[in-house]
């Protein structure tokens, strides 16, 4: 997938969030997972074509989760602005159907029919650490030590604190206390959301993951 030039932000910052879907089932699926990452998120919810382009040029938007079903009720003027005018904009494929007789290029993400919820989970998060600027945490030096970082990876691969702390050779504490580092400095606090860093800075493969 390609991605485009868009705008990364603090830790701290709420990212704004559209998500165009005439299905509120899907929708209310969506924001439920967004909101259980806990990074700060602002949602509009647009279910009328006509008023995405409106929307998109309301406000700063810093991610789009559209769904081809949309696309395809939407007018060719309102999927340029969608592809084209919002490229500073992260943006998400629901591909519920075939996109007809419009093309289908410059997402980021693409959220097929088969994906469980954690492979859904995994895709919006990572593209809501590639916004934050916390994504590029292990790149600085001093963020992380190396033993946190095998310890973030031991936690990615889906080992218990105990697990862990038998394979250091170190105490349960000390596996606990190296956790609430990592959250603490990266910003994340999930293990899906740890488990995408790990895999995004190549500490995991994704294969690996259990």
């Amino acid at each position: 997938m390609d991605s485009g030039p868009f705008r990364r932000l603090s830790s701290m910052e709420t990212i704004q969030v559209i998500i165009a879907e005439i299905s509120q089932l899907t929708r209310l699926g969506i924001i439920g997972l967004m909101k259980h990452m806990g990074y700060p998120v602002a949602i509009r919810e647009v279910i009328h074509t006509g008023k995405l382009a409106g929307a998109i040029h309301k406000d700063h938007i810093n991610l789009i989760i559209i769904s081809s079903s949309f696309i395809n009720s939407c007018s060719p003027d309102v999927v340029r602005t969608v592809l084209l005018k919002s490229r500073h904009t992260s943006r998400i494929l629901i591909r519920d159907e075939e996109i007809r007789n419009k093309p289908l290029h410059g997402f980021d993400e693409t959220i097929e029919k088969e994906d469980n919820e954690r492979t859904i989970f995994r895709k919006l998060e990572k593209q809501v650490l590639t916004l934050s600027k916390s994504d590029s945490g292990l790149n600085q030096a001093g963020e992380i030590s190396d033993r946190e970082k095998e310890v973030l990876r031991l936690v990615a691969l889906g080992m218990t604190n105990k697990e862990i702390a038998e394979k250091l050779y170190i105490s349960s504490h000390t596996v606990i206390t190296h956790r609430k580092n990592i959250t603490s400095k990266l910003g994340i606090k999930t293990i899906a959301g740890l488990t995408v860093y790990a895999v995004i800075h190549k500490l995991i493969a994704p294969e690996n993951i259990r």
